[in-house]
């Protein structure tokens, strides 16, 4: 048996989120399950997952499976590429980093009046439902994956219920996921009406007019923009990343809204397939907007969470400008300038996943250690937190692009 075939690592790495799931429905009774079960089998879940996206960026085969699920007439279809991979190993470093992370984190929680049954199933719900969007080859697939991801981080935004406040931002959350997932939804439909087909292949090899292409592509910015953060359908993410438990904020900024990026790809790069360029230029408009604006607001926040989730509003603009230029360039001709710009939004992809995650672990151990949420109260941590100050200082310069902006200075 060959333990690096895809078949075995994508069949372990959904058995260890969906395990993770099931395991939990024994953590209000048995405390130990959460850290020294639920937690270790998404780490499994997500060093699967890594090992499974490597191999396919670095490999030329694409894998492809039909599971007997779905309609009667129509299987799942799970097919793993290139860009499936990388955005697998997206989901698999930030899966494994919350395993180690989160058994400690979560122990405040075993005396509080939640569920931690709540919190282990809808997080392994949520890791395994994500795995399958990258990896759905179906509309019908990545649909019912695309909802579970909604519906499951609907209920860790809403862990702390008995706050109002957590409520309010768990119910515009859910409100604009499902208005999103409508949007997704009826994009998949305009392609499978003219590829007379649910499966991508049938999508990819439908003939599409300049009008109804465009109308698939603002169906589809509209509904993965809205989960990814784009201005001014962002009025979600201030509100729920604040208010999720620390691990499982990480987990929405650092993967669930690259999730949404590996969704507006998939359909508009690879399905859609013809790029008009006048796309391109309405994207870096609002790219340019998000960018501004997340930034602009981030900078008058006082509560450490707020700010991250605005600074994540900042970097998925900076993300779709990459992606914005991409489609201009391929749009008039210029194939490799679009590659070069849909690298750069996937190496911002990878950068942002790493150092977001971090930063909000790392606020997260803050908030525990100083009991504090307002930045203006905070002081004297770092004596008491020398570990979280320097990953913490690791986080802020990378935010900061300081490497990088050394390496370009004259001196440098």
């Amino acid at each position: 048996m060959n333990l690096l075939d895809p078949t075995i690592l994508l069949a372990l790495a959904l058995a260890g989120s969906l395990g993770s799931a099931l395991v939990s429905l024994l953590a209000d009774r048995l405390k130990w399950v959460l850290p020294r079960l639920a937690f270790p089998l998404l780490g499994l879940a997500g060093l699967a997952s890594m090992v499974s996206g490597l191999g396919a960026i670095f490999s030329d085969s694409v894998f492809s499976v039909q599971l007997p699920l779905g309609l009667p007439w129509l299987h799942w279809h799970l097919r793993l590429d290139p860009l499936a991979g990388f955005f697998l190993t997206l989901i698999g470093i930030g899966s494994l980093t919350i395993s180690l992370y989160g058994p400690n984190y979560i122990r405040e929680y075993r005396h509080s009046p939640y569920s931690l049954v709540a919190m282990g199933l809808a997080t392994g719900l949520f890791v395994a439902s994500m795995q399958l969007v990258v990896l759905a080859d179906d509309a019908f697939a990545f649909m019912v994956a695309w909802e579970v991801m909604s519906l499951s981080s609907y209920f860790l935004v809403a862990f702390q219920h008995q706050n109002a406040g957590n409520r309010r931002a768990a119910f515009l959350y859910l409100l604009m996921a499902e208005t999103g997932g409508l949007s997704i939804l009826l994009a998949f439909g305009v392609l499978a009406g003219f590829g007379h087909g649910l499966t991508f292949d049938a999508m990819r090899a439908a003939d599409l007019s300049l009008t109804w292409a465009s109308i698939a592509f603002a169906l589809g910015l509209l509904g993965f923009g809205m989960k990814a953060g784009l201005v001014p359908i962002h009025v979600w993410l201030p509100e729920a990343h604040p208010v999720a438990p620390s691990h499982i904020s990480a987990l929405m900024s650092g993967v669930m809204l690259k999730v949404a990026v590996y969704g507006f790809i998939r359909l508009v790069v690879d399905l859609i397939g013809d790029l008009y360029w006048g796309w391109g230029v309405a994207l870096l408009a609002i790219a340019s907007i998000t960018a501004l604006f997340g930034v602009l607001y981030a900078l008058v926040q006082h509560d450490l969470k707020r700010l991250l989730a605005y600074h994540s509003i900042e970097n998925i603009g900076i993300i779709f400008i990459g992606l914005g230029l991409s489609i201009v360039f391929y749009g008039t001709g210029h194939p490799l300038l679009g590659t070069l710009g849909l690298v750069a939004a996937l190496y911002h992809t990878l950068n942002h996943m790493l150092f977001k995650s971090l930063l909000f672990l790392g606020a997260g151990a803050i908030l525990q250690g100083s009991r504090e949420h307002d930045m203006e109260r905070m002081g004297g941590l770092l004596v008491r937190m020398p570990w979280t100050g320097l990953f913490f200082l690791i986080g802020c310069i990378s935010i900061s692009a300081c490497p990088r902006s050394t390496a370009l200075s004259p001196s440098g």
